[in-house]
């Protein structure tokens, strides 16, 4: 085999290393993390002593619901939900079987109906529960509401939600439901909520076959270099 040739094959091979380093990064960029919250980014942090109760059949001025708003922005991909994580109390004796639910922004209030709901999981003593999701898709800057359903207390974290892991996800406002109605702000802003989220699949396909792409390209210079 000629130098000239053996040079080829060398670059080739490092030009293939390239490609598959890429391919992992891609890959461990599909890996489910914390975007957006206020119990750290592992989503791992402490609930604080304090909680709101919320109940749909309250009368005014008990609340009957509660949303904490955000923006799904800074990021280049729309985000698949995996989990939302939240700190509830439903009883210590007793327990149900509750969801979450993300709401699109309209105004910026929650639609009247939900554009995604978790499967239920039951909830009974004061913990942080895990709320899994199934095709609930966050398109990059759009607004949304993440609102526990049924009557529970939410408990607050130690500070507002904020991005996580670089995600540039941004805080809104939390809201209180009165009277069938979202009527202002909330008695904090601090409700505990974590949001773990991967690149939606169409994303992770358009970046794989961007960088499988510029590897044929690079691939056939090689050989013709």
């Amino acid at each position: 085999m000629t130098l000239s040739r053996l040079m080829v094959s060398a670059r080739i091979v490092a030009f293939g290393f390239i490609c598959i380093s890429g391919m992992q990064s891609l890959s461990s960029s599909a890996q489910a993390g914390v975007v957006y919250g206020n119990l750290g980014a592992s989503g791992t942090g402490l609930i604080s002593g304090t909680n709101t109760d919320y109940d749909p059949a309250a009368v005014t001025p008990n609340i009957q619901a509660l949303a904490q708003g955000f923006t799904a922005s800074g990021s280049l991909d729309d985000r698949q939900v995996q989990s939302s994580d939240i700190g509830l109390f439903y009883d210590n004796s007793l327990t149900a079987p509750l969801t979450v639910s993300i709401y699109a922004d309209s105004s910026g209030l929650p639609v009247a109906s939900p554009l995604y709901t978790s499967s239920s999981v039951t909830v009974g003593t004061t913990a942080v529960y895990s709320f899994p999701f199934s095709n609930a898709v966050l398109n990059n800057g759009s607004s949304y509401w993440v609102v526990p359903e049924g009557t529970a207390s939410w408990y607050l974290a130690s500070s507002t939600p904020a991005p996580q892991n670089g995600s540039g996800y941004a805080y809104v406002a939390t809201l209180q439901k009165t009277s069938n109605a979202w009527s202002g702000l909330a008695p904090s802003g601090f409700y505990s909520v974590s949001i773990n989220a991967v690149p939606e699949p169409s994303s992770i396909g358009l970046m794989a076959a961007g960088t499988l792409g510029l590897g044929f390209i690079g691939l056939r210079r090689l050989r013709r270099g």
